[in-house]
């Protein structure tokens, strides 16, 4: 009986342990995926912030890039516009005489000398020389400035012969000037079939200041000009990052991602290195009419540098999540030994040792009456009493505070809660805390506390781990907000330079240049007037110069138009929409369907503009892309907001590829509508036609 007895206790003991260790390993388990979950979470904040940084710098570069193109371009107009204006002036019959003769005449080299002078002086030509078929020079603004080389002379012949033939001016590449080494451009007009004024430009007065200028704080950011010569790529701008490098600095060209094939004028963003061999982000842009390319960058290491920082802080925190998973995995597989070793002596234990808990009872006196052994064993008492009034084994700052609630409890014969920190054996103070509840009779009296203490000094160190983590990334996250709204901010001003800048030149567009040519309209008139009635090729000649005249005026008009529209501050929204679409139609043979809805009187004109300018971007991405000889445009106002959508029934595109596809047109809209805190939705299939509307709040 006896030994039965004992098998079918050994059987009970080894059942629970079996339970106790499963419920371990469910633990641990689910411990060590928790620590894995919270490091997969934050590599994936990580990875994102990462993203966020690298796209927000593209879209600088972007438009950085955009604007300087821009520059480039315009740039290149005026001088090109300089060309066909000294082309159709009187100097030119007065270089033909000059060209046509063996030794000009004084009086022709006098006023020839004095319209280069003027020419020179304000625009600040470097030198300006007239030359024939064959290169030589004729006439030279700087005598002193002569180059007699049969290499400088057959270039020159060329120019003159390619102006010649084109038939217009011709504005040449950057090279290096044989004389001093310096860059040096040539804008070539040809002079009526004899030979052309060669005018000498220093891209380093004019070109490369807008290379130079960086409208943000990029530490490492730099703009550069270059070209393609076979298999070689050519920088044609000085390199910030090395400043002894030669001007003309030559490069394999697989070192330019995307290949120059790939790139158009809308751009290219890309990721690789630079001349330095240095990981860079970068966006590149073929300029219009041009072999350049413009090539704007910013090391990557910049542009990572705070998700770097974070990336550390965040391995560091993953690392004390790990050490804290670890740590509590081995607290459990000691607790879950102690507990066995326990069970297999519990034969020399009351009902009451039996458990690992630290249990205690309380007299109604608040006397401690009982402490079993496990409790006893962490004081350091092998008794089951303590030798000492309880509140003596809690730390001095939490004493007073926590024998008053412990008496207050007991007063109000409630249950007892409370946290503190108490006396180890060793020395060390724990954190635990102590729960308790009212013991009654079955008479209803009142005999005292039964409670139990639990060890959580880990879970407070892991807490206070968490809140200065939480503290730090809080922080973080402020900051990367700060710099997103600085962007946003820079992306603005940007917008606002651009409308100035556009307004600026629609101005000297319709005031000066268009004065000046109605004024010369007007002398061809006068002129006219004054040709014979026989001199019918010269009465002819002078119509069709007349006719260019008015043609270039109307040109001028049109650009400055499209440059700001005045109509917009004078008649208003609606007014400016519909001359828009006219015109659009006229230029490109597509129709366009305006619908209005509402009155558009008031609305702040910055958000007028925004729905100008978004309006032009969509009607010409439809010219461009669309393939369709339709579209319609409607703007309504209601329940206070503006809503404008520009539709088309056109190619079309895939949903999923319309980000993947978007180019300056779709980047400038989207901005745009950011500006005035609208809303933006595309919705294209192929075949189906694309459709853009923005909402904007008032």
């Amino acid at each position: 009986m006896r030994a039965a007895r004992k098998k079918r206790e050994n059987a009970a003991l080894i059942a629970g342990g079996s339970f106790s260790t499963r419920q371990g390993r469910i633990l641990i388990l689910l411990l060590t995926s928790g620590a894995l979950a919270m490091i997969a979470a934050a590599w994936w904040y990580y990875a994102r912030q990462r993203a966020e940084m690298e796209g927000a710098a593209a879209r600088e570069l972007a438009t950085v890039s955009d604007v300087e193109s821009l520059q480039i371009v315009n740039w290149r107009r005026e001088r090109i516009g300089d060309g066909r204006v000294l082309m159709s002036s009187p100097i030119t019959r007065i270089a033909s005489r000059a060209l046509s003769s063996r030794a000009p005449a004084e009086a022709d080299r006098a006023d020839l000398l004095d319209d280069m002078s003027r020419l020179a002086g304000e625009f600040l030509y470097t030198d300006i020389a007239l030359v024939d078929l064959d290169g030589k020079v004729r006439i030279r603004l700087n005598p002193d400035e002569t180059d007699a080389s049969e290499l400088r002379k057959h270039a020159r012949g060329d120019l003159a012969r390619q102006a010649m033939s084109a038939g217009d001016v011709v504005l040449s590449d950057i090279s290096l000037d044989t004389r001093d080494g310096r860059p040096l451009m040539s804008l070539t007009v040809p002079v009526r079939g004899s030979g052309a004024f060669i005018l000498e430009i220093d891209p380093s007065r004019f070109l490369y200041p807008y290379l130079a200028s960086w409208p943000g704080p990029g530490r490492t950011a730099e703009t550069l000009l270059v070209r393609r010569e076979g298999d070689d790529l050519v920088y044609l701008s000085k390199m910030r990052h090395a400043p002894g490098t030669a001007l003309f600095f030559r490069r394999p060209l697989r070192h330019l991602t995307p290949p120059p094939d790939a790139v158009s004028e809308a751009g290219s963003a890309a990721k690789g290195v630079d001349y330095r061999g240095v990981p860079v982000l970068s966006e590149v842009r073929r300029i219009p009419d041009s072999p350049w390319f413009l090539v704007a960058k910013i090391d990557a290491a910049e542009v990572d540098e705070p998700v770097r920082r974070l990336g550390w802080e965040m391995a560091l925190i993953a690392a004390l999540i790990g050490l804290a998973g670890t740590a509590g995995v081995g607290l459990i597989w000691r607790g879950q030994q102690a507990r066995i070793h326990l069970e297999r002596e519990a034969w020399f234990y009351t009902v009451a040792n039996d458990t690992p808990a630290y249990l205690w009872m309380a007299s109604p006196g608040e006397e401690n009456s009982f402490i079993n052994t496990p409790l006893g064993r962490f004081l350091g008492t092998d008794q089951q009493r303590l030798p000492k009034h309880w509140p003596e084994y809690l730390h001095p700052d939490d004493r007073a505070r926590a024998h008053a609630t412990f008496l207050e409890s007991l007063s109000a014969r409630r249950k007892y809660v409370d946290e503190f920190r108490i006396l180890r054996f060793d020395g060390e103070y724990r954190w635990v805390v102590d729960e308790a509840v009212p013991r009654f009779s079955p008479t209803g009296e009142f005999l005292g506390y039964a409670g139990s203490l639990l060890d959580i000094t880990d879970r407070r160190q892991a807490e206070e781990q968490l809140r200065i983590a939480n503290a730090s990334l809080a922080g973080e996250l402020s900051e990367r907000t700060r710099k997103e709204q600085e962007i946003q901010g820079l992306t603005a001003r940007l917008i606002g330079a651009q409308e100035e800048e556009r307004k600026r030149l629609a101005r000297e567009l319709h005031d000066d240049f268009n004065q000046q040519i109605a004024a010369l309209s007007i002398a061809m008139g006068n002129l006219k007037r004054h040709i014979p009635e026989e001199r019918a090729d010269t009465r002819g000649q002078s119509d069709r110069i007349h006719q260019k005249l008015v043609h270039l005026a109307e040109s001028i008009r049109r650009m400055s138009h499209e440059l700001h529209p005045a109509v917009l501050e004078y008649s208003g929204l609606a007014a400016a929409l519909q001359a828009y679409c006219n015109e659009f139609g006229e230029l490109t043979g597509v129709r366009v369907s305006l619908q209005i809805d509402g009155s558009f009187d008031g609305v702040p004109s910055l958000t007028a503009l925004c729905i100008y300018r978004i309006t032009q971007e969509a009607l010409q991405n439809v010219s461009k892309h669309a393939k369709v000889g339709s579209a319609s445009v409607e703007l309504s106002r209601s329940n206070g907001a503006l809503r404008l959508t520009v539709s088309d029934t056109g190619v079309g595109m895939e949903p999923d590829r319309a980000e993947a596809a978007a180019g300056l047109g779709l980047v400038s809209i989207k901005e745009r509508t950011r500006l005035v805190k609208g809303s933006l939705e595309i919705i294209s299939r192929p075949d189906q036609g694309t459709t853009i509307t923005v909402r904007i709040p008032e």
